[in-house]
């Protein structure tokens, strides 16, 4: 009787799993089949890293993309890293900031502000620069005005520490002009750039003079 039982358990047993197998069979047809690749955005300074296609110039517009430029400009000329190679690397004559200003300006910056800048890679210390307001030129002035505000953590490691800020003012003397420099040859622009150059080198903008606020 035991063994019986046990018999009509295993049939019952394989008749559910046939008729499972035929249900899944008919919810799921393996010929309509269809793979889902996930794709992750992922915002980065790098247009290959970005949705979407990048905007040109004239996408952008000539206000907007020089005061792209003038923002790059102001980061590069006050921003501290907690790393005394990155000020290496800027103080050179091929740094963007270098390609970007006029011997005078670049020799200024050179002599004073670059020397803060690596008392504060030196110490492990971190400042960041935003530009707070629209850039404007005001009427018969040469001069574009520019409202920046640096904040510097002077401890590193130690979020419990209130970041110093400091707000100024540039007025700078900018030669502008849409597209890329003509006063040199495009070659050697590419070659720039495959290197690994800063693109905002490439681009018609030249700062002429500086005056601090």
């Amino acid at each position: 009787m035991k063994k019986l039982i046990m018999f009509l358990t295993g049939l019952i047993l394989l008749a559910l799993t046939g008729m499972s197998i035929y249900l899944a069979g008919n919810i799921f047809d393996a010929g309509t089949n269809q793979t889902i690749y996930p794709f992750f955005f992922q915002p980065n300074n790098l247009s290959s890293q970005r949705p979407g296609t990048p905007q040109t110039p004239e996408d952008l517009g000539d206000s907007d993309f020089m005061d792209l430029l003038v923002r790059k400009y102001i980061t590069d000329y006050f921003y501290a890293a907690p790393d005394t190679e990155n000020i290496a690397i800027r103080t050179s004559k091929q740094s963007a900031l270098s390609r970007m200003s006029s011997p005078a300006v670049f020799e200024e910056w050179l002599n004073n502000e670059s020397a803060v800048i690596q008392k504060l890679a030196e110490a492990k210390s971190l400042r960041t620069v935003q530009v707070i307001d629209k850039i404007f030129q005001p009427n018969g002035s040469k001069y574009w005005v520019v409202n920046y505000e640096l904040k510097t953590w002077e401890k590193p490691n130690d979020f419990s520490v209130v970041p110093t800020v400091k707000r100024g003012t540039m007025y700078m003397d900018i030669t502008y002009k849409m597209g890329m420099r003509t006063d040199v040859d495009i070659e050697t622009l590419h070659k720039y750039l495959e290197e690994g150059g800063d693109p905002a080198a490439v681009f018609d903008f030249f700062v002429q003079k500086i005056i601090q606020g």
